[in-house]
């Protein structure tokens, strides 16, 4: 038994097809969201007091297990001084000192091709965003950030 959709509100593939989608911009799209979540959900409830600031972050995305994932490669993780497979997750975030919302995030990969396990998907349009975030993440972080 299926149950009616509400009105107004996307049926479930839609949804899936959206965040399955390389040529949405993503990036745009977190930073709208997360503004609009900052302007109105948390500042009316923090103090004026409070110092609002950008974090910057550098951590490990560990894909051990995964072999055939477009862009993996061998990094570097500081904790345990070894490689693994992976990526690093460099990300941009709010805090008010109580609360971290991410505003903007980039995943990158090896910028030494000897550590790249796979390539970038020769299928993407190079005009999409997908394709300009995969050229991306081969960049150093200095020059990402």
């Amino acid at each position: 038994m299926q149950s009616e959709a509400e009105p107004g509100r996307p049926e479930k593939d839609t949804i899936y097809r959206f965040l399955n989608s390389f040529r949405y911009n993503w990036r745009k799209f977190l930073l709208i969201l997360s503004s609009s979540v900052i302007n109105e959900t948390i500042e009316p409830l923090t103090s004026r007091n409070w110092k609002n600031v950008l974090v910057l972050d550098d951590s490990l995305y560990s894909r051990n297990r995964s072999k055939a994932v477009e862009l993996l490669a061998r990094v570097k993780d500081h904790v345990e001084n070894m490689y693994v497979r992976g990526f690093r997750m460099l990300t941009l975030g709010w805090s008010d000192g109580n609360t971290f919302l991410p505003v903007a995030f980039s995943l990158l990969s090896s910028e030494n091709e000897r550590n790249r396990l796979c390539g970038i998907d020769s299928r993407i349009d190079k005009r999409t965003t997908g394709y300009k975030r995969r050229v991306e993440s081969i960049k150093k972080s200095t020059e990402v950030m």
